[in-house]
């Protein structure tokens, strides 16, 4: 697996300097909607910090085709005790949660646990662009733009809970089922 990351300095913006962004889908922030399920995530945060997950396009049936969408906020606590570097590392590892899920999600294919025509999922490459400090909740808007050869391409646009674009996320999974899936 490769994995590139591209780390900047943060610095304040002239005031004259032109920027513009791509607007924050309208997605309701954790807990606002009785729709909006909270998923415990198993994996933890290093050093032992809480993840929440909230899967705001969660199926409840995920052997139900859909389209290779996903929305998730995703929300850590404590950031009084972390440096920038560390937050933009929590989302590193956050980022390559829930991809695979997206490339399978046309098909009615579970993850967890696995359904049995799923043989094989990589991730392949993964490709981090940070563009601003991120925040204690996130919001990852993904999609996969392609499924061809077995491969995969999912790009997550990524928010912070006051709508600025912190991250762009491009991964590419390897991905192999049986034939009548």
């Amino acid at each position: 697996m490769q994995m590139v990351c591209n780390f900047m300095q943060h610095r304040v913006a002239d005031v004259d300097e032109p920027g513009y962004q791509v607007e924050m889908p309208n997605v309701p922030f954790p807990g606002a909607q009785p729709n909006c399920p909270f998923v415990l995530d198993p994996q933890g945060y290093p050093d032992g910090f809480p993840a929440k997950i909230w899967a705001t396009s969660l199926d409840h049936d995920h052997e139900t085709p859909g389209p290779p969408l996903q929305q998730l906020w995703i929300e850590s606590p404590h950031k009084a005790c972390r440096t920038m570097q560390t937050n933009q590392c929590i989302l590193a590892m956050y980022s390559d949660v829930h991809f695979t899920r997206v490339i399978l999600r046309p098909f009615g294919i579970r993850i967890a646990p696995a359904s049995k025509c799923l043989r094989k999922i990589v991730s392949v490459d993964h490709h981090i662009w940070f563009h601003q400090p991120n925040d204690d909740c996130l919001l990852f808007d993904s999609k996969c733009l392609q499924l061809h050869g077995g491969r995969g391409i999912v790009q997550s646009r990524v928010f912070s809970s006051a709508g600025k674009m912190v991250a762009t996320v491009v991964q590419e999974g390897r991905v192999e089922v049986d034939s009548g899936a």
